[in-house]
């Protein structure tokens, strides 16, 4: 058996035990298995399945990214798909135990579209694992002024924002907290807040930047160089 078969049976398998797990009133969701084999490179190869008109492409490979940058492989697969992305990097326990239940979910917020995008992905992997999620609230503040001291309009937004983001949580059934780091860099503060609150699973919304390498920003290569926990980068 080649080595695209045995990973074609992998995902059949994997499939196949998830369908079991459903409950016998949930339909049982239809998996479609592609294998290509090792005639053409990864990124043709996903250039003509994009023809079918996916609407988000989901990256894992082994070895996806060092010293916060990802690797070429990564960069050429993403080129290849003009869609959303979801790119995953594995780390920590995850590497040694990639089934680990239950999860412990960060997603940082901070108003922007992609980062409610980002929540909303949050929730929905929440959901299915059975598990709560927390959302953070990176408040990067230029001046040494206590949260206390920030402007009216900030604290408003703040509150609208997870607001929002808690009560989307309820709809779907999902435990939400929330926190607040107004006071360091955006990177610090989720490394910082991931680190004390024992999150092993970091949900980021992320745009993709202009240029030949695939970059979502400095923010997010900071959090992918140093991360103890794995990552789910989301680009819409």
């Amino acid at each position: 058996m080649s080595r695209g078969d045995r990973a074609g049976e992998a995902v059949k398998a994997a499939a196949e035990e998830g369908k079991q797990r459903q409950s016998s009133e949930a339909p049982a969701a239809q998996v479609d298995v592609t294998v290509r084999g090792n005639d053409a490179s990864s990124e043709e190869a996903i250039a003509k399945e994009a023809k079918k008109g996916y609407d988000l492409l989901l990256i894992g490979v082994a070895n996806t990214a060092k010293n916060g940058a990802f690797h070429p492989d990564v960069t050429r697969i993403a080129a290849a798909f003009e869609g959303p992305l979801a790119i995953t990097v594995g780390k920590g326990v995850h590497l040694q135990q990639p089934e680990r239940s239950p999860l412990h979910i960060l997603v940082p917020l901070n108003g922007t579209e992609v980062s409610r995008r980002a929540a909303e992905v949050a929730i929905a992997v929440a959901q299915a694992s059975g598990c709560p999620v927390a959302a953070l609230y990176v408040a990067h503040s230029t001046t040494s002024k206590p949260r206390k001291r920030r402007g009216f309009r900030l604290l408003q937004q703040e509150q609208a924002i997870m607001k929002d983001f808690v009560e989307m949580a309820d709809r779907y059934d999902v435990a939400a907290k929330t926190a607040v780091r107004a006071d360091l860099a955006p990177d610090k503060a989720i490394l910082t807040e991931a680190n004390e609150a024992q999150h092993d699973l970091i949900i980021m919304g992320v745009s993709r930047r202009p240029g030949d390498r695939l970059f979502f920003g400095e923010t997010a290569a900071a959090v992918l160089d140093k991360s103890p926990a794995s990552i789910l980068f989301v680009a819409t």
